[in-house]
């Protein structure tokens, strides 16, 4: 089974309904729920998808969104070994590097962004979603 690692806009593309990005987030988002994917979101994009969904969707729909999140997405962890590369990367955003490096360390095939070119990395392979999209659909065939 493929594992990716989504960054934080394909989460708020999926619960804020963005355009026109929603719909390929969501299938993928779909196919992660029906566990023909295994999903991961960095540990530290809990929080801060609860700061950007609580302006929002309030306290309240900012916490059930994180819930059922949880349920589906595993948490990709953010150690001391992950934060030492992050600090010592090219990175010029250091999220992106935690983000990228939490991959790594979770051993995901892909991390699905929809910013590549923010995740300059051959450490990993970087997608957007609907390139990835496209890669499944081809394997299927």
């Amino acid at each position: 089974m493929k594992s990716v690692l989504c960054d934080i806009n394909f989460i708020l593309d999926i619960f804020l309904e963005r355009q026109p990005f929603y719909a390929p987030a969501a299938r993928i988002f779909a196919m992660i729920e029906a566990k023909q994917l295994k999903g991961y979101l960095c540990a530290n994009s809990f929080p801060t998808l609860f700061y950007i969904l609580a302006k929002e969707l309030k306290r309240g729909g900012a916490m059930k969104v994180l819930e059922k999140i949880r349920i589906v997405f595993r948490a990709a962890s953010v150690d001391e070994k992950v934060i030492d590369l992050s600090l010592a990367s090219d990175f010029k955003d250091f999220e992106d590097a935690v983000q990228c490096y939490s991959a790594v360390h979770a051993k995901v095939d892909c991390l699905i962004t929809r910013n590549k070119t923010d995740y300059v990395s051959d450490i990993v392979s970087v997608m957007t979603p609907e390139e990835f999209l496209a890669v499944i659909e081809d394997a299927d065939l």
